[in-house]
């Protein structure tokens, strides 16, 4: 679930207050900067107004005067502060707080040319590197000016290895109460061309393989291609992606999946004006299951969600995942095991830069699951049928440290913990893995 990351909110608001002869505009600077912390932007615009009618003047006041302006969507009143920086010390953080605002307004190029005085070598390092990840942002989100003319490739390879306490090649099926050291590689690649001034078309194929020390028994290896139609519309960009994939575990083929995927993203979320990106997705599948597992084969449905919020220097995300699987089944004499589940998952992920170079992580997600039909099993002679129910419970905690502009080591750590209402589906799980990660 984690995935490297992006930087799209303002910094965080200077908490200090320079001392002044007047008490009361000490007061009201004070309580604006508690009220923005609580999140109650509206009040802290007006404590800080306050401050400054009864005499404050501060570069401090200037700039959290221009953070609740942007806060509160007066964009015009935030530039115009903000521009008022420019001659002091902290230039570049004044550029590149011009530039987010330009973003939120609307105005793509006049942010690219924020970003990209902020970007300058003579800036402090850790602005620099905000400001690269916006023009990397802006790259990758393909607007509708100059820079969606141009075809952008991108490529992602990724090592690691790691130990996993309870291997199970098919998660969902009954655990193996076995451990293993395992390796990894992901090697991906994205092709975007456009063809029109708001049309793109974008390929992109993945390459997955696991392997345990254990035996082959249960190593996973995947390949999959897809290829999208994406338009842009002012703040949002829809598309509608065509993909097949084929998984195989050990050296038998599981499945393969051909199917359509409809989507939408935005930095402008519906219902919310706080919220900076959102995105959502609705897929179909048609499965069919290998050789030996053709209780797999049938349809695959999914709905997800995500919103992702800045905090100061903060970046939470949060997601909502509907699954519905209709299967085969599998059935043998008086033995009968569903393998259609529906899934209904939430989960949040959070991350924080604890300096230029690291960041660090924790993930946490619950899945309950309902299967269609019944299970049926003999017991001491006796056949039993129940329903199979599951909680699945997921934590997980991330650091990465970034080697150059290209490549970061990953160390994360999963903890997976399943109570289902048949005992054989109960299982613990933990992951550790430690990974080495490209992008060119």
């Amino acid at each position: 679930m984690f995935k490297t990351l992006r930087f799209v909110g303002l910094l965080a608001i200077s908490a200090v207050v320079v001392a002044e002869p007047d008490q009361s505009a000490q007061q009201a600077m004070a309580t604006g900067i508690e009220q923005f912390q609580q999140g109650n932007y509206p009040a802290a615009r007006q404590q800080f107004e306050a401050a400054r009618e009864l005499g404050h003047d501060s570069p401090a006041l200037t700039y959290n005067l221009a953070v609740t302006y942007y806060k509160t969507g007066d964009y015009p009143a935030a530039e115009a502060l903000f521009l008022q920086l420019l001659q002091g010390p902290n230039q570049a953080l004044a550029h590149y707080n011009l530039g987010l605002v330009a973003l939120a307004d609307g105005r793509t190029a006049e942010a690219e040319r924020w970003f990209q005085e902020s970007a300058r070598q003579e800036a402090p390092e850790t602005i620099r590197e905000l400001a690269q990840r916006q023009l990397a942002k802006l790259a990758e989100d393909a607007p509708s000016d100059s820079s969606s003319m141009k075809s952008i490739a991108q490529g992602y390879l990724a090592t690691g290895l790691g130990y996993d306490s309870n291997v199970a090649g098919v998660p969902d099926d009954s655990p193996s109460d076995r451990g293993s050291f395992f390796a990894e590689l992901v090697a991906a690649g994205t092709l975007s061309q456009p063809v029109s001034e708001h049309w793109r078309v974008v390929w992109d194929g993945v390459i997955y393989g696991q392997d345990y020390t254990r035996g082959r028994a249960d190593d996973t290896s995947v390949v999959q291609a897809r290829a999208a139609g994406v338009r842009r519309f002012d703040q949002w960009e829809l598309g509608l992606r065509a993909g097949a994939s084929r998984a195989w575990l050990g050296n038998d083929e599981l499945e393969t999946l051909v199917g359509l995927s409809l989507f939408g993203r935005s930095g402008v979320c519906p219902l919310s004006d706080w919220l900076s990106g959102c995105s959502w997705s609705v897929s179909a599948d048609q499965v069919n299951g290998g050789p030996d597992y053709a209780a797999y084969d049938g349809q695959w449905y999914q709905f997800e969600v995500r919103a992702e919020q800045n905090v100061d220097w903060l970046l939470v995300e949060a997601f909502y995942r509907w699954q519905r699987n209709h299967r085969k089944d599998f059935q043998q004499d008086e033995f009968f095991a569903s393998v259609s589940p529906v899934h209904h998952e939430l989960g949040v992920e959070a991350i924080y830069p604890v300096g230029p170079a690291l960041s660090v992580g924790a993930e946490v997600a619950v899945r309950h699951s309902r299967y269609e039909d019944p299970h049926q099993w003999l017991e001491q002679g006796t056949l039993a049928t129940q329903r199979r129910r599951d909680v699945r419970r997921e934590f997980g905690l991330m650091a990465e440290y970034a080697i150059s502009r290209q490549w970061l080591v990953r160390n994360q750590w999963l903890f997976r913990d399943q109570n289902s209402r048949i005992d054989r589906y109960d299982y613990r799980r933990h992951t550790y893995t430690v990974s080495l990660e490209g992008v060119f």
